[in-house]
């Protein structure tokens, strides 16, 4: 893997210094320029969770991928820059008391400075910017606030939670014991072509700005501006445009 290459891709000159202030610029550069993704998924192109197929997707093809593939990448970069960095699994919450397929979202676990960050650059439009403290702390960002707190139900187990208006919105809970890219293969087939699956059936693209985020669900675009959302329908005859303006730097 070529690093410099790969920074080139996030617009990057050279590797970050291996403090938060360094973590923190590598994490808001990959998330606003190379989005969350499923368009392989629609066009029945398998997904490869090998080093130099992300590689080749993300980096030089300039695309975009699901979490296996961005945070999967991602997790390369940091240890090959210096961090202290490895896999971890979540399970994503559906709301309404229900959990989405367990383990079954991948990110990352980082140490540094004598604390423990979570640095997830795959959760699409809900992706943070900076680096999550593991104490509690809460993060603010242009969309909103973050913060981690435990979740007794899981053994060493923790929470991502978001609020957005008055309300805290649990994201999802993750455990901290490391993973390898390989564990997620099972998950990443089910994501693919589960007929449960959403992944496999609409669009499903998102990408966070300096100022919010853009989702494209099926052809419905959401857009997000600090406080401001805006929602429209995309006509057939249009997606191909703003497909565009996902995959642009």
């Amino acid at each position: 893997m070529d690093v410099s290459f790969y920074l080139q891709r996030i617009q990057m000159t050279e590797p970050a210094q291996t403090t938060l202030e360094g973590l923190t610029l590598l994490q808001k550069r990959h998330v606003t320029r190379i989005p969350f993704e499923n368009l392989d998924i629609l066009r029945g192109i398998p997904i490869s969770l090998r080093t130099g197929d992300l590689f080749d997707k993300l980096v030089n093809r300039r695309r975009g991928g699901v979490c296996y593939e961005l945070n999967g990448l991602f997790s390369e970069l940091l240890r090959r820059t210096g961090f202290n960095a490895h896999l971890i699994a979540a399970t994503v919450y559906r709301g309404d008391g229900q959990w989405g397929t367990e383990g079954s979202h991948a990110t990352n676990l980082v140490t540094l400075e004598g604390g423990s960050y979570l640095v997830d650059v795959g959760f699409g439009g809900n992706s943070p910017r900076r680096p999550v403290p593991m104490t509690g702390e809460e993060i603010r960002e242009a969309d909103g606030f973050y913060r981690i707190r435990p979740f007794p139900e899981l053994r060493n187990g923790y929470v991502l939670e978001k609020k957005e208006d008055r309300d805290w919105t649990m994201l999802y809970r993750f455990g901290t014991d490391p993973k390898q890219l390989d564990d997620f293969a099972e998950v990443c087939d089910v994501t693919q072509y589960a007929p449960e699956s959403p992944f496999n059936k609409v669009y499903f693209l998102m990408k966070v700005t300096e100022e919010g985020r853009m989702t494209l669900y099926d052809h419905s675009l959401t857009v997000v501006d600090g406080l401001r959302k805006t929602k429209e329908t995309v006509e057939a005859d249009h997606i191909d445009d703003i497909l565009d303006r996902f995959l642009a730097p």
